[in-house]
């Protein structure tokens, strides 16, 4: 009786060094740091008067980052993902808050999305155009703030 006592506590103590003495190591991931970028966004929507208005609300601005950007030691061989971001044009300005990090310059393309709208013309009548946005890039780092004005 006591062979079959000993074995059964061995038999347990065995058992719970197995799920005790191995632990996975927690890995903690800090969250990337944000940073602001915003502009304003103008056409020539009315050719009538000299300069440039304010885009119509609703307007969509794209931001795109290689995510490979924001890793600090890129895997050789990893296909890394695209990641997009959109901001929302109101009363001609659009804010954003994109990831970025601190041992690099993150660049991130801005593609301002093409639209269409009346155009005022000379003569003060409208003409239907579609208003077509080119692509600018800024890098990003934390701390700091970026401005981008588009133009149409």
């Amino acid at each position: 009786m006591k062979n079959i006592i000993s074995i059964l506590l061995v038999a347990t103590l065995g058992v719970l060094l197995t799920f005790t003495g191995c632990k996975e190591e927690e890995t903690v991931t800090e969250p990337l740091p944000m940073v602001t970028v915003s502009g304003t966004v103008k056409a020539d929507m009315n050719l009538a008067t000299a300069g440039l208005e304010a885009v119509p609300n609703g307007t969509k601005i794209v931001f795109r980052i290689n995510s490979q950007d924001l890793v600090q030691t890129p895997i050789a061989g990893y296909t890394y993902e695209v990641l997009q971001y959109e901001a929302i044009v109101t009363d001609g300005k659009y804010t954003i808050q994109l990831p970025t990090t601190v041992h690099t310059a993150v660049p991130v393309v801005i593609t301002p999305v093409d639209f269409q709208a009346n155009q005022t013309q000379a003569d003060n009548s409208f003409k239907e155009v579609t208003y077509t946005g080119f692509p600018s890039v800024v890098n990003t780092q934390k701390g700091e703030r970026f401005f981008v004005n588009l133009t149409y």
